[in-house]
C-alpha cells in the first residue's frame, strides 16, 4: 500500500459557474477536479504560511513594528471624533 494514511471527505457547495472554470481549469491541465482542488488548496496554505512568517521575520527587524504594534493606536483613537 503506498498511501494507507486515512483520508477524510469534504462536500463542498459551489456555484455551478465556479465548479465549471474549475473543471475547465483542470481539464485544460490534465487533472482530475479532485487533483486540481487539492493542489490549489495547499498552493492557498503555503502562501498564507509565508506571508504570516514574513510578517513575523518583518516585527524582528530593527527600526520596524509588527502589525499589532502599528495598528494598537490607531484602534484606540477610532472612538474619538
Amino acid at each position: 500500500m503506498a498511501n494507507s494514511a486515512k483520508r477524510s471527505r469534504y462536500f463542498l457547495d459551489i456555484d455551478p459557474e465556479l465548479r465549471n472554470r474549475v473543471k475547465a481549469t483542470a481539464a485544460l491541465q490534465g487533472k482530475t477536479m479532485k487533483k486540481w482542488m487539492v493542489e490549489a488548496i495547499s498552493e492557498k496554505l503555503e502562501e498564507d504560511i509565508d506571508a504570516r512568517e514574513d510578517l513575523a521575520t518583518l516585527g524582528d527587524v530593527e527600526d520596524t513594528t509588527s502589525l499589532r504594534g502599528y495598528l494598537a493606536p490607531k484602534r484606540r483613537g477610532r472612538g474619538r471624533l
